[in-house]
């Protein structure tokens, strides 16, 4: 518990000192916002998180108070909803069942519990409180998800069924900053991969009996997984954290590609705030593209094929949560960014970009 509000308060001073000196720098910032993308559409509000419905073409995006808004892919508003006793700041999508219907799973980072919910705002059920990060994916091949929860501290991580009750859980690792799942042993069935206090990468077999660590290089806290072709037996884990310069307050943030071997195939700096950090990351749906959401404000889309920085766009927030739309029809994904809530610059807002073409 002592850990667990060291962290909150440090990182509460470092978040309100960094958004006081963003607010006074970006006015004088004269750089163009936008580069290798162009805006789509943006909808007004203190909108904190953000997931698409890739079968419907619809998006949903939490704010405060409990408030949820339908979006399709044009940005035009299709309805609000409320979600009761919902303080969640971060929003996943998760098919529970097995004809398909989705969820609402909504957690806001160390407090609050987190809850699932209809997409008619009913709730279904909640879990324990302090919580790191939550993804969602099948891990038994019946037809519906399970829930992967990371938690801050000691509590380490755990793994729900579609109901909210515990599967299987380990204290082995604290601090489980990031979670996410991948078959990245080429093995057919989704693997659990994380991060933790101790800087690595771990991959646990999808019944948590089954454990590897790997060094990543640098200190990890962001992760997530991606085939990069259908082709490919394994997935790739790509990693986001402090280079290891021995500096007690690191000043790079690295993102690298790793196999579940630990070889590397590339590393890239990433242009960052102060302090340098990666909140938010999610792969694009059908394009090797992975989105950054870096705290200050900037976004990154990085090309994971080869290693290259392909897009960015500044002035989205303190924490912005990025996530992807598109649907059958759609043709290139929107970058979808949440900017959460409002900095004396241009207010609040949930923006979507397209991916310029090339010249």
């Amino acid at each position: 518990m002592t850990l667990h509000r060291g962290l909150w308060f440090r990182s509460f001073v470092t978040v309100t000192l960094t958004a006081f000196l963003i607010d006074a720098s970006l006015a004088q910032d004269k750089s163009p916002a936008l580069k290798g993308m162009e805006q789509a559409w943006s909808l007004k509000g203190a909108w904190t998180g953000v997931v698409s419905d890739e079968k419907k073409g619809l998006i949903y995006s939490v704010g405060l108070g409990g408030k949820c808004v339908e979006v399709d892919l044009a940005g035009k508003k299709q309805r609000e909803m409320n979600l009761p006793q919902n303080s969640g700041a971060i929003v996943r999508l998760a098919n529970l069942s097995r004809d398909g219907g989705k969820v609402l799973l909504a957690f806001t980072a160390w407090s609050g519990e987190l809850r699932a919910y209809d997409l008619d705002g009913k709730q279904l059920w909640s879990y324990a409180s302090g919580i790191d990060d939550v993804w969602a994916s099948d891990l038994d091949d019946d037809g519906s998800d399970e829930v992967i929860v990371g938690y801050n501290g000691g509590v380490g991580l755990h793994v729900l069924d579609s109901k909210g009750q515990l599967l299987w859980k380990t204290t082995g690792i604290g601090n489980v900053w990031h979670v996410c799942a991948g078959n990245v042993w080429g093995e057919g069935a989704p693997q659990v991969v994380t991060t933790s206090a101790a800087g690595q990468v771990h991959v646990f077999s999808s019944d948590g009996k089954n454990r590897k660590d790997i060094d990543a290089g640098i200190y990890a806290n962001m992760v997530r997984v991606a085939k990069l072709s259908e082709k490919d037996k394994a997935a790739m884990i790509f990693v986001a954290g402090s280079a290891l310069d021995g500096k007690p307050n690191p000043t790079t943030e690295m993102l690298t590609a790793l196999t579940v071997y630990g070889a590397k195939n590339w590393t890239l700096a990433l242009p960052a705030g102060t302090p340098p950090h990666v909140d938010s990351a999610q792969v694009a749906p059908g394009k090797p593209w992975l989105a950054l959401g870096m705290r200050g404000g900037k976004v990154h889309v990085v090309d994971i094929e080869k290693g290259e920085m392909i897009a960015s766009v500044s002035e989205q927030g303190m924490t912005p949560e990025v996530g992807w739309a598109t649907s059958k029809d759609s043709g290139a994904p929107l970058l979808l960014v949440a900017t959460g809530l409002p900095l004396a610059t241009g207010g609040s807002k949930l923006n979507a970009f397209r991916l310029a073409k090339p010249k």
